[in-house]
C-alpha cells in the first residue's frame, strides 16, 4: 500500500504547468490530508493546483478562485512549512471574500529543490516574482501574508523587486531577522560547513497548538535536516538586509513576545529602522508559529490582520 509520503512526492512530480492546471484526480489524498478542500463551505469556489517554472525549479503552486472576489490574498509560508500547513489563513482569505493564492517555497511541499535548502534569498525573491506574474490576472488589491522565513522573502522583495505586480497590503508574522541564538548558530557555521552539508533538525516548540506540535513530526511532507548551505545563505541575507536604505512601504508586523524561534527584541527596532511606515502590533503569549497557534492567539491575530486590511 502507497503511504502519504510517496503519493505526495508522486504528486510533486506529475504536477501539469499551472496554466493548464485542473484539479487532479490523485490529488484528492493531499487536499484532504491537509484540510485543503473547501468546496463543501464554498460550492462555487475553482481550486487548481499546477507548477511555475521559477529558475530551476518547479513551484507548487495553488489557487482558490470565487466568483464576486474583489481582492487577492497571497501567502508565503516559513522555512519547513509548506502550503499544507496553511488551511487556516486560506479560510481566512476565502471567508473576507478574497480569492487565495498560495504556493511551496524552492526546496520546501510539494515544489521542487534539495529540501529546505537554498544558496541566495534572491531565489525567494524570484518565487514570489514568478507567482505574481502567473497570478497577474486576478483582481487586486493584493494583499500579502507571510509567515518568518517568507517575511524575509518578502521584504527583500519589497527592498529589491522592480516589478510590474507588487502587494497594495503587507502583512509580516514573526518575520525572520536574527533567529534567536544567531552567534551560536553563526560561529558553529563557520566551524562546519567546510565539513558538514547538514545537521539535525530539533522540532521546537513554538506554538500553544497542542495538536499542531503532534502533528508535525509526523508530516510527510517536513524534513529532518537543516542545510548548512541554507545558514550560509541567511548571512549573506541579513548583511544585504541591514545595508540596504529604509524601505517606504508600509507594513503591518505581528510578533508573539513568546517567540523562541526568533530573536524578535533584537529585531523590532531594526524592522522599524528599514520600513519606518511599519505598524508594529505584540500578540500576548504568541510563540513563533503564528498561523497554526491556540485558537484564541490566532483569532486575535486574524481580527488585527482584518482591521488593517480594512483599513
Amino acid at each position: 500500500m502507497t503511504g502519504p509520503v510517496e503519493a505526495f512526492h508522486a504528486l510533486a512530480e506529475h504536477l501539469p504547468a499551472f496554466s493548464a492546471a485542473q484539479q487532479l484526480p490523485d490529488a484528492t489524498a493531499y487536499f484532504d490530508y491537509y484540510g485543503l478542500d473547501f468546496s463543501a463551505e464554498f460550492p462555487e469556489l475553482q481550486h487548481r493546483l499546477g507548477y511555475v517554472q521559477s529558475g530551476d525549479h518547479r513551484l507548487a503552486l495553488q489557487t482558490w478562485v470565487q466568483p464576486g472576489a474583489t481582492s487577492t490574498v497571497y501567502l508565503v509560508h516559513g522555512y519547513f512549512d509548506h502550503v499544507g500547513l496553511y488551511s487556516h489563513l486560506v479560510r481566512y482569505g476565502l471567508d473576507r471574500g478574497s480569492n487565495v493564492v498560495a504556493f511551496d517555497l524552492p526546496g520546501h511541499g510539494l515544489s521542487t529543490g534539495p529540501r529546505a535548502e537554498i544558496s541566495d534569498f534572491a531565489e525567494y525573491r524570484q518565487a514570489i516574482l514568478d507567482v505574481l506574474a502567473a497570478t497577474g490576472s486576478l483582481p487586486g488589491p493584493r494583499q500579502v501574508l507571510a509567515q518568518s522565513t517568507g517575511g524575509a522573502a518578502v521584504m527583500d522583495f519589497l527592498q529589491c523587486a522592480d516589478a510590474p505586480q507588487t502587494f497594495d497590503a503587507v502583512v509580516l508574522l514573526a518575520p525572520l531577522v536574527w533567529p534567536h541564538g544567531w552567534r551560536r548558530i553563526h560561529l558553529s557555521y563557520l566551524l562546519l560547513h567546510r565539513f558538514v552539508d547538514s545537521v539535525p533538525r530539533e522540532f521546537a516548540e513554538n506554538s500553544q497548538d497542542p495538536e499542531f506540535l503532534e502533528f508535525l513530526p509526523t508530516d510527510p511532507l517536513q524534513h529532518d535536516r537543516i542545510p548548512v548551505c541554507w545558514v550560509g545563505a541567511l548571512k549573506d541575507w541579513l548583511e544585504a538586509f541591514l545595508a540596504r536604505p529604509p524601505c517606504a512601504a508600509p507594513v503591518l508586523i505581528l510578533q508573539g513576545d513568546n517567540d523562541g524561534t526568533v530573536d524578535w527584541r533584537r529585531n523590532l527596532p531594526v524592522l522599524e529602522k528599514q520600513f519606518p511606515a511599519a505598524q508594529v502590533e505584540i500578540l500576548p503569549t504568541g510563540m513563533h508559529h503564528l498561523v497554526n497557534e491556540s485558537a484564541a492567539v490566532r483569532e486575535d491575530m486574524l481580527a488585527r490582520i482584518s482591521r488593517y486590511l480594512d483599513a
